[in-house]
């Protein structure tokens, strides 16, 4: 007989589920907590207000910090190693009429004319040369050779004259007296002054941080208001937005300004990063024989003090009993972005818009645009300056515009625009600018308004970079003895790496022209005349042409 077994099934474990539950929950807790902190929905609007104004910032800083950084890696091999540069201007084409013979005669001849520029430059060894070469019909006709190093300048025209011509500033004091002004001790460059002035980005947002955290804990909640879903459109852009204003009375803005001007006063890190850079000119000047009176480290902070001190004066005597408030109104987008900001006084009655800067900056995939809008806020129609800038990116091709206009008492004093493409493709680069200018000159009664077409293509080298391009200018409305346009093309060499070598001067190829004697002079005057009249008689076909009939 069979006993049946009492088999009791085995109980399911709970924990496995209610750990995946858990998971779960805290999942879709922290994915609604990331979206609620997503749409600002728990924050304040001084909350929502200040964090886009950090994340702005920290874009803008890091905005600068790539065009900087993409700046030094093209000037490092100029900086670093000796670069042999050359340039070819030609086909030049003056489009005119002119009713001098003489000078038309001379515009015929620019175009068959090509101007070719030698340049070597060694920033390391401070020290320059090069040659500027002037041809007709294909004949070159003259030259220019010079050098540059810390204290020496030479030239030669070996057409004219064999030597060299040189000045020599350790010769000071003798070239005082043949000019009659001081020199200096030596030749500054541009990477000498670079250097005195530079100033890493670590030590400016170290000095700048504590003002704007002074400003963020000055801010009330009341001064701060939030309206939703604002709708934003720009240049074809939209987007819904938020409308942040943040409101400053009269007082308000005294007792802020009055905060952050005490602050700088007493901040002794923002006092020694000016007076450092301005000690550094100061001794870079000094040095290298310039005149330049440097004030002491004192009588520096005493007129710093007082800067401040007079500030302080000013914000303390102009007092009134006006409603007049200080608005800055803002459209800020669901990622913080600040799309518009607008700065404006209200008026003495507190109901008016006077309006002194108006900014529009937004990116949005491959497209950026950038309007930055400065004005006159107590007569808005009769000073306005702006800035424009729309580029689109798509597969390594850009294409946008850029303007600015000045507008002084109802007129425009300058008008600047421009379209521009350009592509990029493994080493090579090119670009297409085509722009309208048009300038008040105060000597002229009517504006200066040309327009004109500019196009570049760069390869870059292993050890260098080719480039050529063409420039075309056209003139409306020119003065009629003045050519109606013009055109070149330019063609250009880069080599890194390849030495300089400076003239090793002595008394059979220079002339120190501190020391030059009268003889010397005498010598000169006989071998510039005897080279003059070779000169003509090899171009004699060239000078008939000048020639009084």
């Amino acid at each position: 007989m069979e006993t049946a077994t009492n088999v009791t099934p085995p109980r399911k474990s709970l924990k496995k589920p209610l750990l995946i539950a858990g998971v779960a929950a805290v999942v879709v807790l922290g994915g609604l907590g990331t979206a609620f902190a997503k749409l600002d929905v728990f924050k304040s609007a001084k909350t929502i207000y200040l964090q886009s104004e950090a994340e702005s910032m920290l874009k803008f800083s890091d905005d600068i910090s790539q065009a900087y950084g993409k700046y030094e890696d093209y000037m490092k091999p100029y900086l670093e190693q000796p670069v042999h540069s050359s340039m070819e201007i030609s086909d030049i084409n003056l489009d005119a009429t002119i009713p001098d013979p003489e000078a038309q005669k001379i515009l015929d001849l620019l175009k068959s004319a090509k101007f070719v520029m030698q340049s070597n430059v060694d920033e390391q060894k401070r020290q320059q040369s090069g040659n500027i070469e002037v041809h007709l019909s294909d004949k070159k006709l003259a030259t220019l050779e010079y050098f540059l190093n810390d204290t020496t300048l030479g030239f030669k025209l070996p057409e004219f004259y064999s030597k060299y011509g040189f000045v020599d500033l350790k010769d000071r004091d003798a070239l005082k007296e043949k000019l009659g002004q001081d020199l200096p001790k030596r030749f500054m460059t541009y990477n000498d002054l670079y250097k005195a002035v530079s100033i890493k980005q670590d030590e400016v947002q170290s000095v700048l941080t504590p003002y704007a955290l002074l400003y963020a804990n000055s801010l009330k909640d009341s001064q701060v208001t939030l309206k939703k879903d604002v709708a934003f459109s720009e240049e074809g852009f939209q987007a819904s937005a938020r409308e942040v204003t943040v409101s400053f009375t009269e007082e308000e803005a005294r007792t802020l300004a009055t905060q952050l001007v005490e602050k700088a006063k007493a901040d002794t890190k923002l006092f020694d990063l000016i007076y450092t850079r301005y000690h550094n000119v100061a001794t870079l000047m000094t040095d290298s024989g310039y005149e330049f009176e440097e004030i002491s480290k004192e009588e520096f902070k005493k007129n710093y003090d007082q800067g401040f001190d007079d500030m302080l004066a000013d914000l303390k005597e102009n007092t009134t009993t006006s409603n007049e408030q200080l608005k800055m109104v803002m459209l800020i987008d669901n990622d913080h972005q600040i799309l518009s900001r607008k700065l404006l006084f209200t008026g003495e009655k507190g109901n008016e818009e006077q309006v002194f800067l108006n900014t529009v900056t937004y990116k949005n995939a491959g497209d950026s645009y950038y309007r930055y809008t400065l004005l006159n806020p107590e007569a808005t129609e009769k000073g306005e300056m702006s800035f424009t800038y729309k580029a689109s990116e798509k597969s390594g091709k850009t294409t946008g515009n850029v303007g600015i206009v000045v507008k002084e008492a109802d007129a425009e004093v300058l008008n600047l625009k421009s379209d521009f493409e350009t592509t990029k493709e493994d080493k090579k680069e090119s670009g297409n600018y085509n722009f309208t200018l048009a300038f008040q000159d105060e000597f002229q009664p009517q504006p200066v308004s040309l327009s004109g077409t500019i196009t570049m293509s760069e390869t870059k080298t292993d050890k260098g970079a080719d480039a050529d391009g063409s420039v075309k200018l056209t003139f409306n409305d020119p003065d009629p003895e003045m050519p109606k346009g013009i055109s070149f093309k330019l063609k250009s060499k880069a080599e890194f790496g390849k030495a300089l070598e400076i003239p090793a001067l002595n008394a059979e190829n220079s002339v120190n022209l501190a020391t030059v004697t009268d003889e010397q002079m005498m010598e000169i005057q006989q071998e510039v005349g005897i080279s003059a009249q070779k000169f003509m008689e090899d171009n004699a076909e060239l000078v008939q042409q000048f020639m009084v009939p």
